[in-house]
């Protein structure tokens, strides 16, 4: 009887252990942690467009480099030489507004559009004398996400430049800008303000800061990782595929063709896919002037523009054609900030619409070069600002209602959204934060040196 009993317990305990052990096997087959990266992901379908940016397995996870950099984050306010950044801003008192800032709530997606053709119009439609999206772009998502997510037909090396670029069809004969990741998230640059490779994160945050700011003068941007074998070299020209080759362990590598590109210095990817910034080319209804930019560096070792070591320099500039009159002035007054903000010491020529003349705006646009060192504030930048002493009211109460931290807020907000995210580690938001702070100081001094009538303009021009 006793046998009976022990036998049959021992029946029930295998059973039960079976039991768990085929539940633990079906967890673990059924998990992401297996399967990630492995199963293969159709072709987007645009009736799939109703469904927010995916937490996609092509995602880069990038770990917190919060306590990697804890001790230079204590001390990070001492990179401002020469600038106060804690007076107060007297009769100025920051409102936030929620109707603002319409950070996130553009960004979701909607299936409004029965195909590609209709949202490349709708992009292209946005587009005007003084901006390239709407103060309100409920479908901006839904543009966003295509350029994501579209086929690529076409694939040719960048225009002229000295960065690696592709030149990229989408489906239903959309142009797009590819800029390859080169930099992981953390890697500091140092050296000169234009130091480095293009930077395609910061193409990605800058278009949504100008965005935030109200400018709305940055060519749409959206991150995407492209699979070079499957997307690319079955579409790419000739001149595109002579530059690929085979990299270290399975990685695909190419070089393309620009100024600096060269076989030494190639995108790879991680085996898979490559990680890069789409950025939507124009339309060809407006077409652009380039102009050098008259606070442009020399690029040139040991020797200085005049704007560098000359701070009447703005004398000079403000009585000369475009800039004594109409918009022009003030627009490089908004883009010093701009750049200031994300680091972007490279702005040695600029933009405008052909057609608009002297009164086109000074677009946004190859923000590449920003956010490569957080630590670092480039004073030189703002050189506009402080020689000058200008800036349009709205800049100004715009800037107020994005202190306090807010910016970073936003920042991050709409970045969330963006397929690639996290787009930027922690330290930059800070430095984002830090930098406006410093804005609002120069502003303030210009007012006490020459008085608010003559700093603060009214409307959009001189």
């Amino acid at each position: 009887m006793r046998f009976q009993i022990t036998k049959f317990f021992r029946q029930r305990l295998l059973i039960v252990f079976l039991a768990c052990l085929f539940a633990v096997i079906w967890m673990f087959l059924t998990s992401n942690v297996l399967w990630d990266g492995m199963a293969d992901v159709p072709a987007p379908r645009m009736s799939d467009l109703h469904a927010p940016f995916p937490p996609s397995h092509q995602r880069v996870i990038i770990p917190n480099y919060q306590n990697r950099f804890q001790e230079e984050n204590e001390d990070v306010d001492k990179f401002i030489p020469g600038l106060d950044v804690g007076q107060d801003f007297d009769g100025f008192e920051p409102k936030y507004n929620d109707q603002d800032v319409n950070v996130g709530q553009d960004l979701d997606v909607h299936g409004d559009f029965d195909n590609l053709h209709d949202i490349w119009t709708l992009a292209a439609d946005w587009v005007k004398s003084r901006e390239i999206i709407p103060a309100i772009a409920p479908d901006l998502g839904t543009v966003l996400y295509a350029m994501a997510n579209s086929k690529i037909t076409k694939a040719d090396v960048g225009y002229k430049g000295t960065q690696l670029k592709l030149l990229l069809s989408l489906e239903n004969d959309q142009i797009v800008v590819f800029k390859p990741m080169r930099y992981s998230r953390d890697h500091v640059i140092n050296g000169n303000p234009y130091a480095g490779y293009d930077r395609h994160n910061s193409e990605i945050a800058g278009f949504h800061l100008d965005r935030i700011l109200g400018f709305r003068r940055a060519p749409l941007v959206v991150g995407r990782h492209v699979d070079l074998k499957k997307e690319i070299i079955p579409v790419a020209s000739d001149r595109l595929l002579q530059t690929f080759f085979k990299g270290v362990g399975n990685s695909t590598c190419f070089y393309g063709s620009c100024h600096y590109c060269n076989k030494e210095e190639p995108a790879c990817d991680d085996g898979v896919f490559l990680e890069g910034s789409i950025t939507l080319w124009l339309p060809s209804s407006w077409p652009l002037q380039k102009h050098r930019h008259p606070w442009g560096r020399t690029y040139k070792a040991g020797k200085k523009a005049k704007w560098e070591y000359d701070n009447t320099y703005c004398r000079e500039i403000i009585v000369k054609d475009p800039f004594n009159s109409g918009p022009r002035l003030l627009d490089i007054m908004d883009t010093c900030i701009f750049d200031y903000l994300i680091g972007n010491g490279d702005r040695h020529h600029y933009e405008t619409f052909q057609q608009d003349g002297a009164d086109g705006m000074l677009l946004n646009m190859d923000n590449a070069k920003g956010f490569g060192n957080p630590f670092h504030d480039e004073k030189s930048i703002l050189a506009p600002l402080y020689q000058c002493c200008k800036i349009r009211r709205a800049t100004y109460q715009k800037l107020l209602t994005l202190s306090d931290g807010k910016l970073s807020e936003f920042m991050k907000q709409a970045l969330s959204h963006d397929p690639v995210s996290p787009v930027l580690v922690p330290l930059h938001y800070e430095a984002m934060d830090r930098r406006l702070r410093a804005v609002l100081s120069e502003i303030q001094k210009c007012i006490s040196r020459n008085g608010e009538s003559h700093v603060m303009v009214d409307g959009l021009v001189l």
